[in-house]
């Protein structure tokens, strides 16, 4: 009885440790099953300045490349948070987020670029979707270049307006080249994709505070340096005139 006792005292723990290693793969896998065909990488190259603009919208820091999301990374984003919430008590975790990127870099453009891929399958919100989505996001993170994330985020992402892709976006907004956009101007492009409610001709001011904070993360990066952050910053928008159909502003 004795000898039980201790098998089962040994064998549990490591029963325990095979479980933690194994139970991931099986969801990642299961993921991969249950979610529509991974997307295909873009082959058009984004122009740099707009490359810049949205590795620092998609939360990549200083990193020069995807980290691949696995067992060791998702332990050390997860413990760097919790410490990072242990010492700042204040409301919201973008800083935490912030300080722990480096862990896994562009994670909130990866989901996002899943998330737009799972919508495209028609995959509603669910159990499914979300396994797809967390799923095709570890594969994106394994088998695609920097590069290739941001010329396919460049490409498909979402700018508000019915602007489809920072081309789209750079002529909607700003009636010009994506290629020739200025530093401000590639900076908002940034800011703007995913759903964003705020309307630029409406709300000038608060479209310059989404710039501003653009600006900052790729002065954080490195991208830029603080002259060019504050020349950006007090530019003016220099926008377009609105898209037909654009919803008249209030008084």
């Amino acid at each position: 009885m004795q000898l039980n006792a201790r098998k089962i005292l040994i064998g549990l723990p490591i029963a325990g440790g095979l479980g933690a290693v194994v139970f991931p793969f099986a969801i990642y896998f299961i993921g991969l099953a249950v979610a529509p065909p991974p997307p295909v990488p873009a082959e058009t190259p984004v122009p740099p300045m707009i490359a810049d603009a949205l590795w620092a919208r998609a939360d990549g820091g200083r990193a020069t490349a995807l980290t691949p999301i696995t067992h060791i990374s998702m332990a050390q984003f997860a413990a760097c948070i919790a410490i990072q919430d242990f010492w700042d008590t204040t409301p919201g975790d973008a800083q935490r987020v912030a300080a722990c990127r480096r862990y896994m870099p562009a994670i909130q453009g990866l989901e996002y670029l899943s998330g737009t891929h799972m919508r495209e399958a028609n995959l509603k919100p669910s159990f499914r979707e979300g396994l797809g989505r967390f799923s095709t996001t570890v594969w994106m993170t394994h088998s695609w270049t920097k590069a290739e994330f941001l010329s396919t985020l460049a490409e498909r992402g979402e700018f508000g307006f019915g602007f489809r892709g920072a081309e789209a976006a750079a002529r909607g907004f700003f009636g010009r080249a994506a290629a020739q956009l200025t530093l401000p101007q590639a900076a908002m492009i940034g800011a703007f994709i995913g759903a964003r409610r705020v309307d630029p001709w409406c709300d000038p001011a608060a479209a310059a505070d989404m710039r501003r904070r653009i600006l900052e993360r790729m002065r954080d990066n490195l991208a830029i340096d603080d002259a060019a952050l504050e020349a950006a910053n007090v530019t003016e928008l220099g926008l377009a005139p609105p898209p037909a159909g654009h919803t008249p502003c209030p008084d």
